[in-house]
């Protein structure tokens, strides 16, 4: 691509973006799902500290990682939601067949998708730090290191979870295609999740011969979803700031990262073989 053409994606990428990030400030869906999250938070906050007051316990050395995990789980679901309907919703109405028309390549669109829901991420982090900060002073709980290192890991985190939607908005046509797709994939991954927690603690003698190929089976199947679900990063992530080493720590970062650039090239791929059209 030449130097006009590169130029030329810039300011595409650029115009997209911030159409996006209007549309998206202007609307309810982000306050909606801050508010439900802080809720949550909240309420989680509330037993912690009735526990520390009927308990007598005066220490922990994360006292704000669980509330800002929840938080994390919700946002996370809400930014998949939208990132999965953002491809589709635009070759629903059409939108994106004109876009094409003009100086718009998939590379562009799909980049632009992904750059305006991290910078929503980035806009919903905002409001955590202000609420955890209040949170600290209000209740003496420690604003720690390691919920700054929480702070940080969610951000790759959050950009798992924008590739996987976008990723499954390439691959359907309309909306509510996306939306059962996305809901029927995510309910595949809990049942194998919950299947293997089953299995994972009946020993293997006890099986019949039938039900042990199954155990073998559904952890092979667990093993590969471990990789390929994008909650599997956000339990990792949360749990190498629980253990406070910085190699699983920096692991995760990487492998985040890796998991994203996979999925937003299978995305553009995808994208240019179907077309534009529903």
């Amino acid at each position: 691509m030449n130097e006009k053409g590169i130029s030329l994606s810039a300011h595409t990428m650029k115009v997209l973006i911030k159409r996006e990030l209007i549309s998206s400030i202007y609307g309810w869906g982000l306050y909606i799902a801050v508010f439900i999250s802080f809720l949550l938070s909240s309420f989680i906050l509330r037993n912690f500290m009735r526990g520390i007051g009927q308990n007598n316990i005066f220490i922990s050395s994360y006292p704000l990682n669980l509330p800002l995990f929840i938080s994390v789980v919700i946002i996370s679901l809400y930014l998949v939601i939208v990132s999965a309907i953002s491809i589709s919703r635009e070759k629903e109405h059409g939108t994106l067949e004109v876009l094409f028309y003009g100086p718009v390549s998939s590379s562009s669109f799909l980049l632009g998708k992904y750059i305006t829901d991290m910078l929503l991420y980035v806009i919903i982090l905002g409001f955590f730090a202000v609420y955890f900060l209040g949170v600290s002073l209000l209740t003496n709980l420690g604003f720690t290191l390691a919920l700054g290192k929480a702070f940080l890991v969610s951000i790759f985190l959050a950009s798992c979870m924008i590739s996987f939607g976008l990723f499954i908005s390439s691959l359907t046509g309309r909306v509510r295609s996306s939306i059962v797709w996305l809901i029927g994939i995510l309910l595949a991954f809990l049942g194998i999740w919950f299947l293997e927690n089953i299995f994972i603690h009946i020993p293997p003698e006890s099986l019949s011969s039938w039900l042990l190929y199954i155990q073998k089976t559904l952890s092979v199947i667990y093993h590969f979803v471990n990789w390929v679900s994008p909650f599997s990063y956000l339990s990792r992530g949360m749990e190498s700031i629980r253990i406070g080493s910085i190699k699983p720590f920096l692991l995760n970062i990487i492998y985040s990262t890796i998991y994203t650039v996979v999925l937003l090239l299978l995305s553009i791929y995808i994208l240019k073989s179907k077309g534009v059209r529903a």
